[in-house]
């Protein structure tokens, strides 16, 4: 990697196209390399590797003659944003036909120069074979004509099953040291930024007196928008000394009211439902706010001029950006480029820019490039968390031990981007609601969302609404399973019509031996599932509930449906971490606060899991079909392990857990 940003280049712009066409997608250059665009970003699910092989398995490539270009808004096609496990399932898709359309245009060009029928060409190294042993590379092919057309609605051949995994394109260099990250970006006379929080969320800035920031050597100038202040300094260190010693009084914000209330199903026999039932039983979840804690704080570095602006940041929605800078400078949105950098860890932390936008108003205060890095401390205290769930379950089992009646009301914060507030309810059901209509046969069904404003800032984090959700529903089910008198997974699977769903449970039931490890005193096995944006998972969680209240973890196995594999090895790393993570937020995280002002200000006072607390093993098994189109992996695996591992700790000790992180 180079140690500069890559600088800003000339081209047309990409807006968003109703028909994708080929050459916003893919381009053939005059040596040989095939360069595939997308606007969604790498951070660590692998992307950029896996697109590369998708390019390079449709067209008979090496992976050394692809090229992955992600998210530069002055090349790449437009994108919402990258989130929600789907650059797999729609770019990847998208990636595969403009490959497969790219593929039977140069074996239209190749027959018509050799004078051959299509069907006798064949394919390898970037060159198209005539019978007889001449050979055309693809860049003579486009060099008169490059690609272009509409992409057909014919889906592209079916991959062949990927056998091998190679290594992630940036692997190297992380491991190394050598990759550059959004802190790392040095442009010509760069200054540095730090900026000044409210103290709680909501609060606004009465008076200011700047003079004792001012007098600190190095700095340039200490800027004022309103509730925005910022100093700017010749260095990172003095610009954060110097917003220290700004003396500013708050005042608390209007208070936060409000909310929406949206029905998910609701069927009109279900209090009919619940008086008729053998059984009802009746049971609350909690799930405090958790932190992203991620080990890279945010960073970024703009550089305004009265033509333009570049950015330098890491970000999950390079687009989104570009169009609220240029509202903010009032330019047009062609004049913004975003230039995606390496990402040091993101689940959902970086679809808000509040770095980057500070660094743009403070970029445009003082004429010259700024950065502005946060500290460890403003990454717990500013940014955003995901928001608490309280869960509300009733069902009734009729007379056989089969579900009649369920209710469930979800009483949570806003899981998107920005501060709590309204907003549409299709973006509601999308991010705060995921998860809380469960594949189940239920009976008759109440099901509700009910958002209200946090005291914290909240926002997206891996998974958003579907892990907690998914730990109040599983950990319920289980409860219904006993009342029943019936094994969890035999309950599960007689209440489940989704064939896919069905078998991951039943290859997880195998794979860890589930029939043959009953429960004993102070260790048992716990069971949960979910399908999350078309992929299906079941795990099994070993846990050992030692004296005193404290969990282990000893074995992890994962089922997994994501249909057709593109690097096995990655999806494997996904889910791994996955898992990792959520048995993080089970064990360990909650986020303190005192009247919305969040106490935690490092990770000696936010505990996360380490190497000490990884389960004894986690074994994975991928059991979907390669004629089916692949989905993604980097959060289905999160969403059913609280609840595994709380159903685990009730068949090993007899307490049941229904708030985390989990304490018996």
């Amino acid at each position: 990697m180079s140690d500069h940003p890559t600088p800003p280049r000339a081209g047309s712009w990409p807006r968003p196209q109703a028909t994708p066409r080929i050459e916003s997608l893919l381009r053939i250059e005059s040596d040989g390399t095939v360069v595939a665009l997308s606007g969604k970003v790498e951070y660590g699910q692998g992307i950029r590797t896996g697109f590369r092989r998708i390019v390079a398995e449709t067209l008979d490539l090496p992976l050394d003659q692809v090229r992955v270009v992600l998210g530069e808004t002055a090349s790449t096609p437009w994108d919402m944003g990258t989130f929600g496990s789907m650059s797999t399932m729609t770019d990847g898709r998208a990636l595969r036909a403009a490959a497969w359309f790219a593929r039977q245009q140069l074996l239209v060009r190749a027959a018509a120069r050799f004078g051959v029928a299509i069907e006798a060409l064949s394919f390898g190294a970037g060159q198209v074979f005539a019978p007889d042993g001449r050979a055309v590379s693809f860049a003579e092919l486009v060099r008169d004509q490059p690609l272009a057309g509409d992409l057909p609605e014919a889906p592209p051949r079916a991959a062949p099953p990927a056998t091998d995994s190679p290594m992630r394109q940036e692997a190297m260099d992380i491991v190394t040291g050598r990759a550059k990250y959004a802190i790392d970006v040095r442009l010509p006379g760069m200054l540095h930024g730090s900026i000044l929080h409210p103290p709680t969320l909501g609060a606004r800035l009465e008076s200011l007196d700047p003079a004792a920031a001012e007098k600190v050597r190095g700095v340039v100038q200490v800027v004022r928008d309103g509730d925005f202040v910022g100093v700017v300094a010749e260095r990172a260190l003095l610009a954060r000394t110097a917003a220290a010693l700004l003396k500013a009084t708050w005042t608390a914000g209007a208070p936060r009211s409000g909310g929406q209330d949206i029905v998910l199903e609701s069927d009109p026999e279900a209090e009919e439902a619940f008086r008729g039932a053998a059984r009802v039983l009746k049971a609350e979840y909690f799930v405090p706010h958790v932190s992203n804690a991620s080990l890279g704080p945010s960073a970024g570095t703009a550089d305004v001029r009265p033509d333009g602006a570049d950015l330098y940041t890491a970000t999950q929605r390079p687009f989104p950006l570009r169009d609220e800078v240029a509202q903010t400078l009032g330019v047009p949105k062609e004049k913004v480029r975003v230039w995606p950098q390496l990402v040091g860890g993101s689940y959902g932390k970086n679809g808000a820019h509040d770095a980057a936008l500070a660094a743009v108003r403070l970029s445009k205060a003082v004429g010259r490039p700024v950065q502005v890095a946060w500290s460890r401390a403003e990454e717990f205290r500013a940014n955003t968390h995901r928001p608490e769930l309280r869960g509300e379950l009733e069902a009734g089992l009729d007379g056989d031990g089969r579900l009649s009646a369920w209710r469930y009301h979800s009483w949570t914060n806003p899981h998107t981007y920005g501060e709590a507030g309204r907003m549409p309810e299709r973006l509601i059901v999308a991010t705060s609601g995921r998860g809380a209509v469960p594949e189940y046969r239920l009976g008759k069904a109440d099901i509700q969302l009910h958002l209200r404003p946090g005291k914290v800032r909240t926002g997206a984090l891996r998974s958003l609404a579907a892990a907690p959700n998914t730990f109040a529903i599983e950990s319920f089910i289980d409860e219904l399973a006993e009342a029943a008198g019936t094994d969890p997974i035999d309950f599960r699977l007689a209440h489940l019509d989704d064939e896919r769903l069905r078998g991951v449970l039943r290859a997880a039931r195998e794979l860890s031996g589930w029939d043959a490890r009953p429960p004993e005193p102070g260790r048992a096995l716990g069971v949960a599932c979910a399908a999350y944006h078309g992929t299906y998972v079941a795990e099994v969680v070993e846990a050992r509930a030692r004296a005193g209240g404290r969990v282990r973890v000893g074995r992890v196995w994962c089922a997994v449906d994501a249909g057709h594999l593109v690097h096995p090895d990655g999806a494997r790393n996904q889910v791994e971490g996955a898992v990792t993570q959520a048995l993080s937020w089970a064990l360990f995280e909650s986020l303190a606060h005192e009247d919305g002002r969040v106490l935690a200000s490092s990770f000696a006072d936010y505990p996360i899991a380490t190497a000490r607390d990884a389960p004894e093993a986690i074994e994975v098994t991928f059991i979907g079909r390669d004629e089916v189109p692949p989905t993604g992996v980097g959060e289905p695996g999160a969403v059913p392990f609280a609840a595994a591992l709380a159903n685990a700790v009730y068949r090993a000790c007899g307490v049941r857990v229904r708030e985390l992180p989990l304490r018996t």
